[in-house]
C-alpha cells in the first residue's frame, strides 16, 4: 500500500521510497544524479516527491560532504535602485570570495516567497539572505526546520531565530518630515505600496513623531495603493484637488517616485514650484530631473556587506546569540 500523502513539506526520504515502491537508495540516486536510474523509476520517484511535497535537506547532506559555495538571495523585486544595489554588492563580494549567488524574487507574495526559497534549497545553497515579504512566517519556519543559515535584511521581523540587518526607518522619516517643516512645508502626503511591512509602519510612526515634535504644525495624509496605478492616480487627483492640498509628497521608493512624477507632469503640476517630492532610494535618473530629485539615500551597500559578514559566520559554524 502506498504511503499516505503528506503536503506539509515534512516528508522524509523513506516516505518517498515507500510511496514510489523503490528503495531509499534509488530515491537518493535520483536526487543526486550521480548514479544512472532508469527513466521509469526516475519518473516514479519524481511523481512521489511532488505528491508528498518532499524537499531534500541538502544542508544536512552538505555537512557530510562539502560546501557548495553558492548563496541564495531572495528579493521582493528588482525594479528599484534600492534592491538593485544589494544584489550588485552581493555579486561583487561573492566574485571576490569565490562564491556564486542565485537570485530569486518573491513579488511581495508570501506563497511565492516560500516556493522560491524551496527552489534555492534544492540547489544546495550554503546560506540565504532574505528581504522578506509582508508575511514571511511560513518561509522562516521552513528554513529553520532545514537548519540553513539565513540573514533577514531591510524589513525587520519579530522572529528571534535569525540575524537581521535593518534600518531605523522611524528616525529617518522623522528627520525627513522635520526637514520639510523647516523648509516651510506643513502638509505632507506619504505614498506607499502596503502598510504590512514593518518598514512602512515605522515610517508612519516617524511622521507622527515629527508632528508631535513641531507642536501640531504638521498635517499628513497617506495613500496605500497596493500596486494599483489607476487607484494611485485617482487618489493623487483627490488629494491635490483639495482646498488645502499637500505641499510635499514623500514616496517609499524610486519606482513610486517615477509614477508620482509622471502623474504631475501629465497634469501640468510644477515640481517643486507647486508641490515638492522626496523619494526613498537614489535612482540613477534622479540627476536627470530638473531640479534634481530630493532623495533619502539608504546605505544599501553597507547593509549588504553587513549581511554578508553575518551569513559567512553562520555558514562557517560560528555560534552565538542572534544579532540585529
Amino acid at each position: 500500500m502506498a504511503a499516505r500523502e503528506r503536503t506539509d513539506g515534512r516528508a522524509r526520504i523513506k516516505d518517498v521510497a515507500q510511496h514510489a515502491r523503490v528503495s531509499v537508495g534509488t530515491v537518493s540516486h535520483v536526487l543526486s544524479g550521480h548514479v544512472t536510474v532508469s527513466e521509469e523509476l526516475r519518473e516514479r520517484v519524481l511523481r512521489s516527491i511532488e505528491a508528498l511535497g518532499y524537499v531534500p535537506n541538502f544542508h544536512a547532506q552538505r555537512l557530510r560532504h562539502s560546501l557548495s559555495r553558492v548563496l541564495g538571495l531572495c528579493l521582493p523585486q528588482g525594479a528599484t535602485a534600492y534592491f538593485n544595489t544589494p544584489s550588485e554588492t552581493f555579486e561583487e563580494i561573492a566574485s571576490r570570495e569565490g562564491y556564486g549567488v542565485m537570485h530569486v524574487f518573491s513579488r511581495h507574495d508570501p506563497a511565492t516567497e516560500l516556493d522560491r526559497i524551496k527552489e534555492l534549497l534544492r540547489y544546495r545553497v550554503d546560506g540565504l539572505v532574505l528581504f522578506p515579504s509582508p508575511a514571511p512566517a511560513r518561509t522562516l519556519d521552513f528554513v529553520a526546520s532545514k537548519g540553513v543559515p539565513l540573514v533577514i535584511v531591510d524589513r525587520a521581523t519579530q522572529d528571534a531565530r535569525f540575524d537581521q540587518v535593518t534600518l531605523d526607518n522611524r528616525k529617518v522619516m522623522r528627520d525627513v518630515a522635520q526637514r520639510l517643516v523647516a523648509l516651510g512645508h506643513t502638509r505632507l502626503l506619504f505614498v506607499y505600496r502596503s502598510r504590512s511591512p514593518l518598514a512602512t509602519q515605522r515610517r508612519l510612526d516617524g511622521l507622527a513623531d515629527a508632528r508631535a515634535h513641531v507642536g501640531g504644525r504638521l498635517a499628513f495624509a497617506a495613500i496605500e495603493f497596493q500596486n494599483d496605478d489607476a487607484f494611485l492616480r485617482d487618489e493623487l487627483t483627490r488629494a491635490l484637488g483639495r482646498e488645502d492640498p499637500p505641499t510635499a509628497i514623500v514616496v517609499s521608493n524610486s519606482h513610486q517616485a517615477s509614477l508620482v512624477l509622471g502623474y504631475l507632469a501629465d497634469k501640468g503640476i510644477a515640481c517643486p514650484a507647486e508641490v515638492s517630492v522626496v523619494a526613498f532610494d537614489d535612482p540613477e535618473w534622479a540627476s536627470l530631473v530638473r531640479p534634481r530629485l530630493s532623495v533619502v539615500r539608504q546605505p544599501a551597500p553597507a547593509m549588504a556587506k553587513a549581511a554578508w559578514d553575518l551569513l559567512m559566520q553562520r555558514v562557517n559554524g560560528v555560534a552565538g546569540p542572534v544579532r540585529t
